[in-house]
């Protein structure tokens, strides 16, 4: 019998921005009043929350032994930015209904035209993953 090694987490496996900023949300499963089995999503703002950037190192866990290096709260429509941050590779964390979340995030050059703002969604999603969605205009 052999044991699969431990998954360690790579920076190539990180989110790349730009720039750390968007909307935070969360979504709900709603179920469908006709169809039964049949859900649709609905996403909702998570206002007034508040969202910790935190150093990340190659192999290393989120937040352990690391710096928190800035802290900021979503505004009560869900936006939120960090100004300031370096290029370099991040956990970004929030706490929503007594659950942590995080995310690896790197902040570098992107090849193709950055997305704005109010493009990026960080979302707490039906599975309970912290995701980055990007809204593309147009589609």
């Amino acid at each position: 019998m052999t044991l699969a090694s431990p998954v360690r987490l790579q920076f190539d496996e990180s989110e790349l921005v730009a720039k750390l900023c968007g909307k935070l949300e969360q979504t709900d499963s709603i179920p469908d009043k006709i169809i039964p089995g049949k859900y649709s999503v609905k996403y909702r703002p998570l206002k007034d929350a508040k969202l910790v950037v935190y150093e990340r190192r190659s192999n290393s866990e989120c937040c352990a032994n690391t710096p928190a290096v800035a802290e900021t709260r979503s505004d009560k429509s869900g936006n939120f930015e960090f100004k300031g941050l370096a290029k370099g590779y991040y956990w970004v964390t929030t706490r929503v209904e007594l659950q942590d979340y995080q995310m690896a995030i790197r902040i570098g050059q992107l090849k193709d035209k950055q997305p704005v703002c109010s493009q990026m969604s960080f979302v707490i999603d039906e599975y309970g993953d912290f995701v980055l969605r990007v809204r593309v205009p147009g589609r």
